[in-house]
């Protein structure tokens, strides 16, 4: 069989850069085919807001190592002053003392800066638009069959969730994709003008359509922004923009009432993040397992980590085992 190319990666979110990253350093011949117009998977920052993850903590040593690497800083989640509290029927408070996200960090200008970086790095390698629909492990390689093309390679890493690789014809066993079912709002302000009433922005709320907010401010604050993780399923609803204003208002005052702009990502809308099955989230954090490597076939992805599966570290994590797994992988 003529082979394309030595390893093929399919999944450019983090792992799936991150693996390829180290491998082009290493000198090794490797394609990683995306199926957006875009690279960082889940990590997504319009404008330098993050509509996917957010925030990396002091213990999260890989994403801190890299990002230093790339030249990147962190600022801190800001925790100073009041949380608010809706409860089911509307009744609001705004004496509590707490700031659930403090001690968090967050990348200056956004966390698809990281992605971005890595994704420039790799040059004609990357190539996005290329939405694979079937992956045949054969005796001498790998057939990665697109609508137009066919590319063979000798291995294939597969740096996506199992709910997607068991979409391409790979057997493997699920795993919910976490936070793949959910929705992410911004709305941005000429200031955090929550921070002068005494409040850090964060908001718990049972009575929605936003369950939790927090500051999405830029780092020095000169300009304002406010994050939400819509409650399941508002998102997909037509009333959801202005019920989700109404509630801004509702819990940081009349000031919230017309925002600059307005971003909205609804994962479950995403056909290369999520699947039917995941529009019902699981209630807690998935234990997350490895997946043993194939012949030729290789398994990224944070949902493929035991080491903080689900989360950024977590998808570094399941690159590094990728890589160690390539070590004994033979022909």
């Amino acid at each position: 069989m003529n082979m394309d190319t030595d390893l093929c990666i399919i999944g450019a979110g983090l792992s799936g850069l991150a693996l390829a990253a180290k491998l082009q350093a290493e000198g090794r011949d490797v394609i990683v085919l995306e199926a957006r117009d875009r690279s960082g998977g889940r990590v997504l920052s319009p404008g330098g807001y993050d509509l996917g993850p957010s925030w990396i903590w002091p213990h999260n040593h890989r994403m801190l190592a890299l990002i230093e690497s790339l030249g990147l800083t962190t600022f801190a989640q800001y925790a100073s002053g009041r949380l608010v509290f809706e409860d089911a029927v509307g009744r609001v408070r705004r004496d509590l003392d707490f700031a659930t996200m403090g001690g968090a960090l967050r990348v200056e200008g956004g966390l698809a800066r990281v992605t971005d970086a890595l994704a420039a790095g790799l040059g004609d390698r990357l190539r996005l638009a290329c939405r694979v629909h079937l992956v045949l492990e054969e005796a001498e390689g790998v057939s990665v069959l697109m609508e137009e093309r066919r590319i063979r390679a000798r291995r294939v890493i597969l740096a996506l969730p199992p709910r997607l690789v068991a979409s391409l014809g790979v057997a493997v066993p699920d795993a919910p994709t976490w936070m793949a079912g959910h929705a992410k709002l911004v709305a941005t302000y000429p200031t955090a003008f929550w921070r002068e009433n005494g409040l850090n922005g964060d908001a718990i709320s049972h009575r929605g359509p936003l369950a939790e907010i927090h500051d999405a401010s830029p780092v020095g604050a000169k300009v304002g922004a406010l994050f939400g993780f819509a409650q399941v399923g508002a998102a997909r609803q037509p009333e959801f923009r202005d019920a989700a204003i109404a509630q801004l208002v509702r819990l940081f005052g009349q000031d919230a009432a017309t925002p600059d702009d307005l971003l909205i990502k609804d994962w479950s809308n995403d056909p290369a993040t999520a699947t039917k099955a995941d529009l019902t989230p699981p209630s807690d954090h998935p234990t997350y397992n490895a997946l043993p490597p194939t012949r030729r076939l290789i398994f990224a992805g944070t949902e493929t980590s035991y080491d903080n599966g689900g989360f950024l570290e977590g998808a570094l994590a399941s690159a590094e085992a990728a890589h160690a797994a390539l070590g004994f992988v033979t022909d």
